[in-house]
C-alpha cells in the first residue's frame, strides 16, 4: 500500500443531504422548513433580520431612552496614603514618573491626573510634584 492511500484510509467523504428534491429524497416537499409561516417562504434568510420580532414592538423600542451624557476620563486616579507610606522613604518626591517607576501606576496612565487621598497618617516626609492632594493631607 502506498503512503498516500494510507494517509486517507480512515477519512469518509459523506455527501450533504440535498433538500427539496422530491418526496422520495427524504427532504422533499417542505424541505425541512415546516409548513407555513414567514421562515418557510423562499428568500426568508435575507428578509428577516436577527432583531425582528414578527411584527410585535421590538424590545429596543419598549425600553426607555437613556437621557443625558456622562463624562469619562475627567476623574483623577486616586492613590491612598497607605501606598505612599509603604513605597516611599523620607525626602523622596512623589510625582507621576516616580509612581510609574515604583509600579503604583501603569505607564499607560502617564498622561492622566493623579490625586493622593488620606486613609491613614503620612508617616513618611515626602514632597508632592505635579500631583493633586486632598485637603486633609496638607
Amino acid at each position: 500500500m502506498s503512503t498516500i492511500t494510507s494517509l486517507f484510509k480512515n477519512i469518509k467523504n459523506k455527501k450533504a443531504k440535498r433538500a427539496g428534491r422530491g418526496i422520495s429524497a427524504n427532504l422533499g416537499k417542505t424541505a425541512g422548513r415546516g409548513t407555513k409561516g414567514q421562515k418557510s417562504r423562499t428568500g426568508s434568510g435575507r428578509k428577516i433580520s436577527a432583531w425582528f420580532e414578527g411584527g410585535q414592538t421590538p424590545v429596543f423600542r419598549k425600553l426607555a431612552k437613556k437621557r443625558g451624557f456622562k463624562r469619562t476620563g475627567d476623574k483623577p486616579i486616586t492613590i491612598v496614603t497607605d501606598r505612599i507610606n509603604k513605597n516611599y522613604k523620607d525626602g523622596e518626591v512623589v510625582s507621576v514618573t516616580t509612581l510609574i517607576e515604583k509600579k503604583i501606576l501603569r505607564s499607560s496612565e502617564k498622561s492622566s491626573q493623579v490625586k493622593i487621598v488620606k486613609r491613614q497618617e503620612l508617616k513618611v516626609k515626602v514632597t508632592f510634584d505635579g500631583v493633586k492632594t486632598s485637603a486633609s493631607i496638607k
